[in-house]
């Protein structure tokens, strides 16, 4: 009877150990086999020095830079020359009487000093459109690398959590074995544990899936090594900046030099009434005497006179401008939605991070250690413990998710008000590198 009370009171101690283990895993998220932690910083620098996409954007900065080189020059000079009365190469001399004629022209399109100014601006605005378009890359890039970063940062957070768990239900079926084997307790209770366990390992191995695939996405940001590392993360909410410098967004500075292009483009089409107008001036050669040629082309509009293109132009013109319409107001919507969603999360997650006894986290573990002791006196069944673990659990994954999604909210605020992200690497250091 001594020797099974003492082993009794071995498998409680192990049991006991489990759960101050289990209480105090938080602590230890994001520390895995000693590699250094992967912060937000870090991804945010590899997706400014080497995204592709980010690079394909700036390709077509130049792409329209090389557009407006174009329209601000004038057409090529086309130059002639023509002989008139001369023999075929071999053949027979013309007669004495016949004299050769030579002439050479050069004609200078004119078309260029009426079109230069709609075609400059036009290509001035595209641009600007296209650096818009870069800028907005890079947000979006900057916004999607971060909800990749949380998102591996959620799967790693739940993986650590539910691992902490099953470590502490193979404790509760050790006590539980060594209860019935003495008698103690009902043989329903083990199976259950066992049961319970089972259905945690089953659980963690569809976590370690999904952190799989989150690492996985994660690698389109930062380099395959990189995305395999543990991420680090701030454990607190993001404080909100006191002063936001606010500009219109990128999506829409692009929008509005897009109608800017489209307005210009027909203005552009007007002056097309006359195409290919040029001025021609030469000398003509003949019996050696030298004379001046001079004249003008110009195209007379009696079938084409443009008007498709013209209503072409200006319907381009007004899609432009209800493009423009829509993207202002996704961004006071996206502008408005941020804010208060990063107040209202911001306010949650201190209320959450309480470090007392009556913090959210504090209250779960209080909760599993009473329900183990009430247990440990037999004054509540087996489920209750179990369910005191699950609800253990969920708080966790609760919390990091609530937190995660104010983190991102900040992010999403900085970037509707008109701030680089790519470019505020300093103030992003915040979002994880103080974890490490």
């Amino acid at each position: 009877m001594q020797i099974r009370t003492h082993r009794a009171r071995f498998v409680f101690r192990a049991f006991t150990g489990g759960f101050a283990a289990l209480v105090m895993s938080h602590a230890r998220l994001g520390a895995q086999s000693g590699a250094v932690p992967l912060t937000l910083g870090e991804v945010i620098d590899s997706v400014r020095t080497s995204l592709p996409a980010i690079r394909a954007a700036e390709s077509r900065v130049r792409a329209a830079v090389g557009a407006r080189t174009t329209a601000g020059v004038p057409g090529n000079p086309v130059f002639s020359y023509q002989v008139d009365q001369t023999p075929f190469p071999g053949g027979s001399p013309l007669p004495p009487n016949v004299s050769r004629e030579a002439m050479t022209t050069a004609t200078l399109p004119l078309e260029f000093l009426y079109q230069r100014g709609p075609r400059v601006a036009r290509a001035n605005a595209g641009v600007r459109a296209a650096e818009a378009d870069f800028s907005a890359a890079r947000q979006r890039a900057a916004l999607d690398a971060a909800s990749t970063f949380y998102q591996v940062a959620l799967a790693q957070t739940r993986v650590e959590t539910t691992r902490e768990l099953a470590r502490w239900l193979d404790t509760l079926v050790v006590y539980n074995t060594a209860r019935v084997a003495e008698g103690a307790a009902a043989e329903a209770d083990l199976i259950r544990a066992k049961l319970e366990r089972d259905r945690t390992r089953a659980e963690l191995a569809m976590q370690d899936a999904e952190l799989a695939r989150a690492r996985a996405m994660l690698t389109t940001f930062t380099s395959v090594g990189g995305a395999l590392r543990p991420v680090a993360f701030s454990r607190a909410a993001i404080p909100l900046p006191a002063t936001v410098p606010s500009r219109p967004r990128a999506e829409v500075r692009a929008a509005q030099e897009r109608a800017a292009a489209a307005s210009a483009g027909a203005a552009s089409e007007r002056t097309m009434l006359f195409r290919q107008l040029g001025a021609t001036i030469g000398t003509m050669q003949t019996m050696g005497t030298t004379s001046m040629i001079a004249g003008i082309s110009a195209p007379l509009p009696v079938f084409d006179a443009n008007r498709g293109e013209i209503r072409r132009a200006a319907a381009e013109r007004d899609a432009a401008q209800f493009e423009l319409a829509t993207e202002q107001r996704a961004a006071r919507a996206e502008l408005q939605g941020a804010s208060d969603a990063a107040a209202i999360l911001g306010d949650r997650v201190r209320e959450l991070s309480t470090g007392d006894s009556t913090g959210f986290l504090a209250r779960a573990d209080e909760s599993l250690r009473i329900a183990l002791g009430t247990y440990r006196e037999g004054a509540v069944p087996l489920f209750q413990v179990i369910d005191a673990a699950r609800a253990w659990a969920d708080a966790r994954t609760t919390f990091y998710e609530i937190l995660f999604a104010q983190h991102q909210s900040v992010l999403t605020l900085l970037a509707a008000n008109g701030v680089d992200l790519l470019t505020t690497i300093a103030d992003l250091r915040a979002f994880g590198d103080s974890a490490r």
